[in-house]
């Protein structure tokens, strides 16, 4: 546009030109094409990130709970976990026996190495210890799993 047309465009259209000269002048519209594939992209990119974050958090998780337990004798229990883990993992668990009044009454670290497995659903293993007591204990509980390095765990229980 040239100044006269300029001056022209201002004679016809005062309002939008003192607007113009006080807002600024409006940005150009983004088409309707630009925004569909907008929306198509970030919705490729956010399934792209969920299903990245879902693997991430999957691969390397250590997960663990009670089945059950069994209260043998005044001086022995059993109890039943299950730990989920990558097959490659390996990983030590402290089990407790408590008492009614919920003092620990007999207590036992284990050690779960590494385990074969094709599926995802494999990572589960069910598992079963003993553990002797120093009173008649209520109840039998996993307190705790972590995962340990390998020369950690080789050291500690050398083949």
């Amino acid at each position: 546009m040239t100044v006269t047309d300029q001056q022209q465009d201002a004679q016809r259209h005062p309002a939008h030109d003192q607007l113009a000269q006080r807002y600024g002048v409006p940005r150009r519209r983004l088409s309707d094409r630009t925004k569909k594939w907008g929306v198509v992209g970030a919705l490729v990119a956010a399934c792209a990130a969920a299903a990245w974050f879902t693997y991430d958090m999957a691969h390397g998780q250590l997960e663990y709970q009670d089945v059950g337990y069994q209260i043998v004798s005044e001086t022995r229990a059993v109890i039943d976990y299950e730990v989920t883990k990558d097959f490659d993992a390996t990983a030590q668990c402290a089990l407790q026996v408590l008492d009614d009044s919920y003092a620990v009454v007999g207590h036992r670290i284990v050690t779960i190495g590494p385990h074969e497995g094709e599926s995802a659903a494999d990572r589960s293993q069910y598992y079963q210890s003993d553990l002797r007591t120093e009173y008649r204990g209520v109840t039998g509980v996993v307190d705790s799993c972590w995962l340990v390095e390998e020369s950690t765990a080789e050291q500690k229980n050398p083949r």
